[in-house]
């Protein structure tokens, strides 16, 4: 019997619990695949964000997710805030070759009691994003995504 496969597409704001569900998601046999590693320069992992490589951020980070669906990797996940439908629809191509491959396709969000709260956003955020750019995702998240929005 073939493994169950599962590609799902994270999202949430800065500090909301996204890596936390991401580690949750991927147990043993997941990959996550952020746009945020692109700007981790070290083995310490110092991060230091460029907004200018923000599309080559994104298009590292498209590629390296689709040769994991490509790989049968059983486990993907997209951790990005991916606060619009738009931002999503970057990843059809990886949903429908995913789908055509036997994955599971699955929206998740982190169910923190602080995910939408701008004060806990700000101190929790690891990357230090400032207030005035959280509260512009938190205006624009777009809340009850389905896979049928991403779709369309």
């Amino acid at each position: 019997m073939e493994q169950k496969k599962y590609f799902y597409i994270l999202r949430g704001l800065p500090g909301g619990g996204k890596s936390t569900k991401a580690k949750e998601l991927a147990g043993g046999h997941g990959q996550i695949f952020s746009t945020d590693d692109y700007f981790c320069l070290n083995a310490e992992n110092e991060y230091r964000f460029d907004a200018q490589q923000l599309g080559p951020a994104h298009a590292w980070n498209q590629r390296r997710s689709l040769e994991a669906v490509k790989a049968s990797i059983p486990i993907v996940i997209i951790d990005n805030t991916n606060t619009t439908v738009w931002e999503m629809k970057a990843y059809l191509p990886h949903i429908k070759l995913a789908q055509s491959m036997g994955y599971e396709i699955l929206i998740e969000e982190p169910e923190t009691a602080w995910r939408f709260d701008i004060d806990e956003l700000v101190k929790l955020s690891t990357h230090g994003v400032p207030r005035e750019a959280i509260q512009r995702m938190l205006n624009r998240y777009a809340k009850d995504v389905t896979l049928d929005d991403i779709l369309a």
